[in-house]
């Protein structure tokens, strides 16, 4: 596991760790499962994706294994109204909270204690016709100041906006149910990460705070960390 930076105090850290595996990787970490998530998986048509899918899941349940002491296949997991997964025998203060991203055939999992958070995972695409998906998820200012830059700096500040605003929706567990426009995030090269303005609940500033993950070349990532428990899930 890899400390994140800044949040310490919280013990937030995080790991990236690749689907591809060997068909003896697969059968162990599919052994780990239980039966609604391998029904799960079967539900995906596409092999690949499934493979993903079940893979991720045993991965998930190893690293959740090694910091709860449980045996990962006695883990219970749940998932809240909008899909954000959670562990119900952990709740209260010192909770741990864990989140997930997977792209490109890497898988990031998130972790701390004691709050919320939410993270994304996005390979970069060199050929991505960002301009459309810009125009109807990013707000006005964010808009304004992507499409301000000098075009060969676009691509990348688009991929910075989009795994802020995704760390955050996932962290706030209401995925893309709430207005994906009705707040802002920081997107011009050298400002910090952060969520600048929330328009249906301008404490929400305060609440948050957002860290770029270093992960490797091709790939983007952001985590979304509260400053205390959201209480539904």
């Amino acid at each position: 596991m890899i400390p994140v930076a800044g949040h310490e105090a919280a013990g937030a850290q995080f790991r990236l760790e690749s689907l591809e595996r060997t068909e003896h990787e697969r059968k162990r970490l599919f052994d780990l499962l239980d039966d609604a998530e391998l029904r799960r998986g079967e539900r995906l048509l596409d092999p690949k994706k499934r493979e993903q899918f079940l893979v991720g899941r045993g991965l998930l349940r190893e690293v959740l294994g090694e910091l709860t002491g449980q045996e990962p296949r006695q883990i219970e997991l749940r998932e809240g109204e909008f899909g954000k997964p959670y562990l119900p025998a952990q709740q209260g203060p010192g909770a741990l909270n864990f989140n997930v991203s997977h792209a490109g055939g890497k898988l990031l999992v998130a972790l701390c204690r004691g709050a919320e958070l939410g993270g994304d995972l996005e390979e970069l695409r060199r050929d991505l016709a960002f301009r459309p998906m810009a125009e109807r998820y990013f707000s006005v200012r964010e808009r304004e100041e992507l499409f301000g830059l000098d075009p060969r700096l676009q691509l990348a500040a688009f991929y910075r906006c989009w795994t802020r605003k995704e760390a955050y929706l996932k962290g706030a567990g209401s995925g893309f149910s709430h207005p994906s426009t009705g707040f802002d995030v920081s997107l011009l090269p050298g400002d910090p990460p952060a969520l600048l303005a929330h328009r249906g609940d301008p404490e929400e500033v305060k609440r948050w705070s957002m860290v770029d993950l270093p992960v490797p070349d091709g790939y983007c990532a952001a985590l979304a960390i509260s400053c205390a428990p959201h209480t539904s899930h």
